[in-house]
């Protein structure tokens, strides 16, 4: 939904035209006609050439589509016709084809303030800025210039879907209403209307997953998911997972409910959940959390939060009830060339112990060959323990105890991911993240009584990291589509596959 869509085709090849015209009616109005002497004038550009003239040559470029020679043009002259809302008009516009945004606003503002409330200017003003994602600023222009009685159907879809985006949906279906009303067989509300029934559908996620790794610890695990977006401070979700773990028969259930709740005005999301987490070996305990999501400007969002959570990444913290409480802060920031993540997370445990987490990566903005495309990127992450829960048995051989506390590990990875889209309806991705650089304090045992060993210290120590990604996602109708993943990870403490199958289906 937050990506901003752009006006029916119909609707920006009318626009073209419509300015064409407006702009040799203004200069038949507000100007005199006169012959251009000869198609030398057009190359020459002589100091006498009138407003005329000028807008005549310009327009000439805009119908063959010779966009970038008409800003030429104008842009020329431009000094000694600053005060025409013509050529201010018809600059601002080529300005905004040929992609130069910034100059095309300060225009489009020199045209109003030249000629205030002339409608079909500040109408293609609103086009511009619809198209630039400039919300607010559409909304004030288009509350100010469409009433309730408008027949203007371009710009009561623009108003379905800036409704839309702001989680209005009684307002949006409002406004295609009135579109049908007025143009009963129409198709071009068809779209919004396709991501409205997207929006308010109830939803059932289901999800069957499998994972093995080289402690060994294996457990097959199912997930279902339920949800309905009613509002944007209404957009309730159930999930119940349900663990079954080897070597040790054990088993666990996650049961939570959640909500997030939407401030489109303050571009602020908040996300909220609580549950329960049983583990049958031993007692429940409560789980929950909230995170705040806010657009700070255009690029860049902020998310903070704290959670507590299970913990089930070793098989003694299968066997009784392990939670962990995570304060955590992330920042994200994109251009058109590249994006980019950092985050800072601190992990509290019942036991007192702390860990510190630090990491990011920084790719590049998709590039795009035909069906396929392709990022590559940097990855960085750093993770300490205050303690590091380390044990020993009698021969001396180690394990993490009763959950994995790395000490001064740090990654160096490169990141490559690629997409390809062999049909509408199947899509292919795979993700790389390869360890350039791996190394971590490793613990080494001193006996300090006959087959009693404790940590004598610390070493460093390099080790090879990889994770490599893939999936299938494939798109059986509007309703339902399906995603089988499969994860290799290799790191410090353990190799582990996993496998999942994920079934999404709307009603």
């Amino acid at each position: 939904m937050m990506n901003l869509l752009k006006v029916d085709t119909t609707f920006k090849l009318l626009k073209n035209s419509i300015l064409c015209f407006l702009m040799f009616l203004n200069t038949a109005v507000f100007s005199q006609n006169k012959p251009i002497e000869s198609s030398s004038k057009t190359n020459n550009l002589s100091t006498e050439i009138t407003e005329n003239e000028l807008l005549k040559i310009a327009n000439d470029c805009v119908a063959t589509k010779e966009y970038v020679k008409a800003e030429l043009i104008i842009s020329k002259n431009y000094s000694r016709f600053s005060e025409s809302l013509n050529v201010n008009w018809l600059y601002a516009h080529l300005l905004s084809i040929n992609n130069n945004k910034k100059e095309a606003e300060i225009k489009f503002k020199k045209a109003i303030s030249i000629a205030p409330n002339t409608l079909n200017l500040e109408k293609d003003y609103a086009r511009f800025l619809y198209e630039m994602g400039e919300i607010k600023k559409v909304e004030s222009i288009l509350d100010r210039i469409i009433d309730e009685n408008s027949k203007d159907a371009e710009f009561l879809l623009i108003q379905a879907y800036l409704n839309f985006w702001n989680g209005d949906v009684k307002s949006s279906e409002a406004k295609i209403a009135r579109i049908k009303e007025i143009y009963p067989n129409t198709a071009i509300t068809k779209s919004l209307e396709e991501q409205i029934n997207e929006l308010i559908s109830a939803r059932v996620n289901v999800n069957f997953e499998y994972q093995s790794d080289s402690q060994p610890l294996q457990y097959f695990a199912h997930h279902l998911a339920a949800g309905q977006y009613i509002s944007k401070y209404f957009n309730p979700e159930i999930a119940i997972s349900t663990y079954h773990f080897s070597p040790e028969k054990d088993l666990a259930s996650i049961v939570t409910l959640s909500n997030q709740i939407r401030f489109y005005k303050l571009k602020l999301k908040v996300n909220i959940h609580g549950g329960v987490y049983i583990n049958l070996s031993d007692k429940s305990d409560w789980i929950g959390g909230v995170s705040l999501h806010k657009d700070i400007i255009k690029n860049i969002s902020v998310n903070l939060g704290y959670s507590k959570k299970e913990v089930l990444g070793t098989i003694v913290s299968t066997t009784f009830n392990l939670t962990r409480q995570d304060a955590f802060g992330e920042l994200d920031y994109f251009n058109k060339w590249i994006i980019l993540h950092g985050g800072y997370n601190q992990q509290f445990y019942k036991d007192g112990n702390e860990i510190k987490l630090i990491g990011g990566w920084l790719v590049s903005q998709p590039i795009n060959i035909r069906n396929f495309n392709f990022q590559a990127g940097y990855g960085y992450n750093f993770s300490d323990s205050k303690d590091i829960l380390f044990i020993y048995d009698n021969n001396g051989l180690g394990v993490y105890n009763p959950y994995f506390t790395p000490r001064e590990q740090e990654i160096h990875s490169a990141l490559f991911i690629a997409n390809y889209n062999p049909t509408k309806k199947l899509n292919l991705q795979a993700k790389v993240n390869y360890g350039i650089q791996a190394t971590v304090q490793n613990p080494y045992p001193i006996e300090v009584t006959p087959n009693n060993f404790e940590i004598g210290g610390f070493y460093d120590e390099n080790f090879k990291y990889t994770e490599i990604e893939g999936s299938i996602n494939y798109t059986f109708s509007n309703n339902f589509r399906m995603s089988a993943n499969y994860i290799n990870q290799e790191t410090f403490f353990y190799n582990r596959n996993n496998f999942n199958l994920e079934l999404n289906y709307t009603f």
